[in-house]
């Protein structure tokens, strides 16, 4: 920071938007670095990272007054099509590194309460699919598997979290989330994604929910079960999780 200036309400909270962009874009290049893709294809996505990246620092940056973050010049950056893959690689190795190194800088406005909307995003999209044994059909048998999560990890019903509780009204709409986390003012909504024609309807209704749920609670969480249907996880994000208050993560079948 160049200034010990606290900020205002209003910084904080975009601050804790873009801690949950940065998690979701390094959870994004995480699962390429894990996937089979082989190297020649594996890696061609790396200037769409560096422009997430850029987006996201010159928001850190203009938030925060501290320069920090680096920045990538675009324009001096080759297509995939004028780069070998491992001219591919070694830019996106070191976006990767520019994002755990804006993630570091962003807990310096960690109020806790951030931190466990952390510690919930990541047990959902490192352990949901493992406790998940057959093809679903239904968003209930979504809800049922975070459930067991939660309370596989010590969460307790009716104080850490409640399931189909807090019904309330919006633009004279009732909403009733999937589940709530009271001590952290959040609401966890859960979505199924059977069919490609389902990706564009969970965008609508995802966009719908936002204004209802945060007229309510803090921050709403969605967790998306994909049975395959999204092609690009970070483009399907990417514009939802942009809202302050808002996060999202993707969970593959």
């Amino acid at each position: 920071m160049t200034s010990d200036a606290p900020l205002s309400r209003e910084a904080v909270r975009v601050l804790r938007g873009l801690s949950a962009r940065v998690g979701a874009l390094r959870r994004a290049m995480e699962a390429v670095m894990a996937g089979t893709t082989p190297d020649h294809a594996k890696w061609v996505a790396f200037k769409s990272y560096a422009k997430s990246y850029n987006e996201m620092a010159a928001l850190y940056i203009t938030t925060t007054k501290d320069p920090t973050p680096t920045m990538y010049n675009l324009e001096k950056i080759k297509s995939s099509m004028d780069t070998l893959w491992p001219v591919q690689k070694e830019i996106f190795d070191m976006i990767y590194v520019d994002v755990l190194t804006m993630d570091a800088l962003l807990i310096q406005f960690d109020t806790g309460k951030t931190a466990s909307l952390s510690e919930l995003q990541d047990l959902l999209s490192a352990n949901l699919r493992k406790v998940i044994f057959a093809r679903p059909d239904r968003e209930v048998e979504i809800q049922n598997a975070i459930e067991t999560l939660l309370v596989g990890r010590g969460y307790q019903k009716a104080v850490d979290y409640d399931r189909e509780t807090g019904k309330f009204k919006f633009s004279g709409k009732e909403f009733i989330p999937d589940f709530i986390f009271p001590t952290v003012g959040t609401a966890l909504e859960v979505k199924l994604i059977r069919e490609r024609a389902h990706v564009s309807k969970c965008i609508e209704e995802m966009s719908a929910d936002i204004p209802a749920y945060l007229s309510k609670y803090a921050d709403i969480l969605f967790c998306v079960y994909d049975l395959g249907e999204i092609r690009d996880v970070n483009e399907f994000q990417e514009g939802i999780a942009k809202q302050p208050g808002v996060r999202i993560c993707v969970v593959k079948h």
